[in-house]
This record gives C-alpha cells, sequence and structure tokens, in this order.
C-alpha cells in the first residue's frame, strides 16, 4: 500500500468520484494515414468538477499501413517523446531493438508512452497518481507489447535544483512508477511496463485497493 504524505481530511472531496475523461483526434487525408501513433488526452476530473489533472499518452504503432520506424513520427512529433521512446526501436532496421525482445513477454503489439502526467497542487500527495497512471495504462495499453514512461522529473521549482536533489526526485518518480508495474529494463530501454505480466495486473488492483481506503478514511474523518 502508497503511504499518503498528507492527512486525508485535506482532501478536497471524495475519491470515489474521481474519473478519468479520454480523447484522441486524427486529420482525415486524401494522402492516408500518416502517423503512426496515436495522440491521448486524458482529463482527470472530480465528480463533474473542472479539470483537476491530466495526462498525456502516445500510442506508437507497429503496423504494417505505417512506417517501419514509429521512432521517426516520434521525432518528428515532439524531441522529449523520441528520447522517451529512443531505445525501444532498431533504427537501421526498422521494428522493435534486439534488447527490447530479449525483455518483453511479446512483441506483436505497440508500444504505449505514458508521456505526462499532472494533478492540481490540492490533490497531491495522497498517493493518487499510480492510481491514476495504473487505470489510463490499463485502458489504452490493451493489444501492447509494452508500457513505457519517464523518470526524470518534468516540473521546475521556483529555484535551480542541485544534482543531489535531482537524482532524489527521480528515484522517487521511479519508485512511485515501480508501484504500477514499470520496472528498470537493461540499457537503453529505461523502464518499462510488461502489460501481459501478472505482476502488473495484479499491482493495477493493489493501487485501486489502495484508493478504497483512502476513500474510506476520507469518509471516516468527516465523522470526527
Amino acid at each position: 500500500m502508497i503511504s499518503p504524505k498528507r492527512s486525508v481530511d485535506e482532501l478536497p472531496g471524495n475519491p470515489r468520484l474521481l474519473n478519468l475523461e479520454y480523447r484522441s483526434s486524427h486529420f482525415v487525408s486524401s494522402e492516408g494515414d500518416e502517423n503512426g501513433f496515436d495522440e491521448w488526452h486524458v482529463s482527470i476530473r472530480s465528480g463533474r468538477s473542472p479539470e483537476i489533472g491530466r495526462m498525456t499518452l502516445f500510442r506508437l504503432r507497429m503496423d504494417e499501413r505505417f512506417s517501419p520506424f514509429p521512432f521517426s513520427d516520434a521525432e518528428g512529433y515532439d524531441v522529449g517523446l523520441s528520447n522517451l521512446v529512443l531505445g525501444v526501436y532498431d533504427l537501421g532496421r526498422g521494428g522493435y531493438a534486439p534488447e527490447f525482445r530479449d525483455e518483453m513477454t511479446t512483441c506483436d503489439g505497440d508500444l504505449l508512452a505514458l508521456y505526462e502526467i499532472r494533478l492540481d497542487p490540492a490533490w497531491r500527495g495522497f498517493g493518487l497518481g499510480p492510481v491514476l497512471a495504473a487505470e489510463a495504462v490499463w485502458t489504452l495499453a490493451d493489444g501492447c507489447s509494452a508500457v513505457t514512461t519517464a523518470t526524470h522529473p518534468t516540473e521546475f521549482p521556483d529555484r535551480p535544483r542541485s544534482e543531489a536533489e535531482y537524482r532524489r526526485a527521480a528515484e522517487k518518480i521511479a519508485a512511485l512508477w515501480e508501484s504500477v508495474g514499470f520496472r528498470q529494463r537493461t540499457r537503453p530501454l529505461g523502464h518499462l511496463l510488461d502489460p501481459r505480466s501478472g505482476e502488473a495486473r495484479d499491482l493495477r488492483n493493489v493501487r485501486r485497493r489502495d484508493l478504497d481506503a483512502l476513500a474510506d478514511a476520507w469518509r471516516e474523518s468527516l465523522r470526527r
């Protein structure tokens, strides 16, 4: 179980009302399908409230309809996305890199990249990040060979971080992702989640129980 860093009575609302809204779009063109990936925007809401957070994920397709080099599509879109998936692909021959094939249960599927997750400050510190990430990953990873994510801090503090502070922040992020099922793989793969593994499925259910426990504790705090 993930231990919240803040008291449950500081929660701004009922965790059981959290929900995710998924949106994706693509251009209709007479030239056919050009991009070998789908961009997903996931809004995090509490009931029918305005957005209290968001996630961005990309599904890079391994499909003969598209280029055999999905990395080129990622590179043309955003340097951060290309850096995230760089080690997964064989840039010379196309397809997945040998290191990736050795690590994953199957390579017959797409790659899902969890690119960004943000929560409003009022909702941070309760262990909700892994819960929400796990739900989005398992909703969008059907048919994927793996899910990748970054472990470097994406938010910049008011003052520059020292190298030690940056390293501690990265270790904290890595620990959160490991609680969802991401594991550090051989270089240069980075952190990957194998959606076909029993461990990853079990951890999603553990995170759901974390949410139930948090909601029960919040409800109990209202009675005090």
